[in-house]
Formats: structure tokens, C-alpha cells, sequence
């Protein structure tokens, strides 16, 4: 892992292997950090390698003041351009569709919420009910009807009987303090990194299915094979005798072993 800031921009990329193509995200805020960066494109790595693909993860943040982003984002996009590795960016807080030019990864938030549903009807296929902590769950509730799984309307998604919870408000939203109240069967992120690492062991501990979120939430890289691949990776997972978010990590660095010199250290967890 390594950082390359840009001489031209206060803006950096966090790239997990050198000297590949990368794909993953760009953020843009007053003050974007690196160490969430790191932890966004180690996430995005292990999501590629459960695909097979031999690219490296990326987070890319711009620090900028809102009447500036204009300015920085295109200096950004003309500097990063220029690059001699080829970096694709779905765009984050703070950037919208369109203006990453010919950085920016085509993917939809459609396709993410259809495979998030599809990956929890695979590993869940009687469920009937569903809760969420987004604020807008337009997308989802989509997805849902089509299934035939009824998206109950909470203000307290974290102690709502269902059998689903879509998690994904943010990172980390899931901390091990809400677990004693989670009343769902299978947790299912729609945001990288939406369960903390702790919040992920009481989870195990108390029998609730955390589905891994670089899968979940992976099919806007997955494109027009989402629906085969997912249904196929979280039927790999799903049993693992160590639960469904570690057998995806070994997955993910049995690929990566066979390119990388040496296994990233710290998994996305």
C-alpha cells in the first residue's frame, strides 16, 4: 500500500499494488483522511481478487473548499490522466456523475442494490422482510418488491424484527454496541466497511450471517455478469466453517497469491 499525491491538487491515490490497473472510488470533502483511503482500497482489492481480475484496489480524496471542488476536480482528473497506470474512480461523497471525464467508472447504483438483493436471497431465499438504515432507500425498496420481500420503514433500523438489514448509512455504522439489540437474521452492507471489526465478532458470536461487504457491495464492479457471479460467490462463502466473511477473504488471497509477491497485511475487516 502506498500513497501518490498529485503535485498540482491538495489530492492524493491510496493504491494497494504497483504497477497494474486499479479501480476503485474518489471522495471530495474540506479534509479527506489517508487512513480511510488505505482501509477503502484494500477493500476494493479484495473485491477484485474474489473477481479474479488482476488490478490493485484505490481510494482517491480531493481536499478542497466547496467553492474550489470546480477547480480541483478538474485538476485532478487532467494530472491523474496523465498517469502511465490506467485508474478508473466511482465517484463519492462529494463528486458527482460526470465529472471524473475519463476517470470515471461507469457502474450504477442500480446494479449495486440488485446484486446486495441477490446476494441476500442467495443466502436467504424464504426471507420476507427486510429493514434498512439508508436514507434513501428508493433503489432498494426496488430491488425488494421484485423479490417479493417487504421493506419495513423503521426510524430504529438496529432493533427492527426482519429477516434482512441492509446496512450502509456509513463505515463502520455497525460497532459491537448494537449488536445485543440487532433483531435480523443476515446482515447485508451496502457500504464498504459497514461493520466494524468488533461488531463483526459479536455478530458471529451471536449467530447472526454477516454477508462480506466487498462482495455485497461489489456489484457495480461486477457489470453485466452481476447476476451469475453473485449468486456464485456468496454460495462459495456462504458455509464456510469460519463463517461467510472469512472463507471470502481466503478466496480473495488465494488469486491474490498467485500475482502478488507477498499477501497484503490486513484484511479489509
Amino acid at each position: 500500500m502506498f500513497i501518490r499525491k498529485l503535485s498540482e491538487v491538495s489530492a492524493f491515490v491510496a493504491v494497494d499494488f504497483p504497477d497494474v490497473a486499479g479501480k476503485g472510488n474518489i471522495r471530495l470533502a474540506k479534509k479527506i483522511l489517508q487512513g480511510g483511503a488505505k482501509d477503502l482500497a484494500r477493500s476494493f482489492s479484495y473485491s477484485l481478487a474474489c473477481l479474479e481480475l488482476q488490478e490493485t484496489g484505490i481510494s482517491a480524496g480531493i481536499s478542497s473548499l466547496p467553492e474550489d471542488r470546480k477547480e480541483a476536480i478538474e485538476g485532478f482528473v487532467a494530472e491523474v490522466s496523465g498517469w502511465e497506470i490506467d485508474y478508473t474512480f466511482q465517484v463519492g461523497k462529494g463528486v458527482s456523475k460526470g465529472e471524473m471525464s475519463g476517470l470515471e467508472d461507469t457502474s450504477n447504483e442500480e446494479t449495486l442494490f440488485f446484486g446486495a438483493v441477490l446476494a441476500a436471497m442467495t443466502a436467504f431465499p424464504e426471507a420476507k422482510t427486510a429493514v434498512t438504515d439508508l436514507e434513501d432507500s428508493t433503489l432498494l425498496e426496488a430491488e425488494l418488491k421484485k423479490v417479493n420481500v417487504d421493506l419495513v420503514v423503521s426510524e430504529s433500523p438496529f432493533t427492527t424484527e426482519a429477516d434482512l438489514f441492509f446496512v450502509g448509512k456509513a463505515m463502520r455504522v455497525l460497532s459491537y454496541e448494537m449488536v445485543p439489540n440487532i433483531q435480523a437474521k443476515v446482515i447485508v452492507p451496502t457500504t464498504r466497511l459497514a461493520v466494524s471489526t468488533r461488531g463483526l465478532a459479536h455478530c458471529v458470536a451471536k449467530e447472526i450471517i454477516v454477508l462480506p461487504d466487498f462482495i455485497t457491495a461489489a456489484g457495480d464492479l461486477m457489470g453485466d455478469n452481476v447476476n451469475s457471479l453473485m449468486g456464485s460467490l456468496i454460495n462459495e462463502i456462504l458455509n464456510h466453517p469460519e463463517g461467510p466473511v472469512l472463507g471470502a477473504c481466503y478466496k480473495a488471497e488465494s488469486y491474490l497469491s498467485t500475482w502478488c509477491p507477498e499477501l497484503p497485511f490486513g484484511r479489509p475487516i
